[in-house]
């Protein structure tokens, strides 16, 4: 289960903000480079300023199991990217459903 911008996450981070931490932004897999040590190491520090694709720019945080597994995703975001508004990372749906990772 994955928050990191791979091919079922629509290649975007899936990231929570720092100060509300109520909803999963995408941030475009480019920001921060995931092979980017140093990058990812402020990322989980929540020391790294990003920009989602809804707009909102502020720290991002690293969410956690549970977050990734049922936190809403940002409506603006969803609509930017051309997918449904659901609860979780787009990557973890298969695997809230009972069907496996995908």
């Amino acid at each position: 289960m994955t928050a990191m911008p791979t091919a079922d996450n629509h290649g975007h981070w899936w990231l929570t903000t720092f100060a509300a931490r109520n909803r999963l932004h995408a941030v475009p897999a480019t920001a921060p480079d995931p092979d980017d040590e140093d990058a990812c190491e402020a990322l989980r520090l929540n020391e790294l300023t990003l920009t989602a694709r809804c707009g909102v720019t502020t720290v991002m945080a690293w969410p956690g199991l549970f977050s990734r597994l049922s936190r809403p995703r940002c409506a603006h975001c969803c609509r930017a990217l051309g997918i449904p508004r659901g609860h979780g990372t787009p990557g973890n749906e298969a695997a809230r459903a009972g069907r496996g990772p995908s």
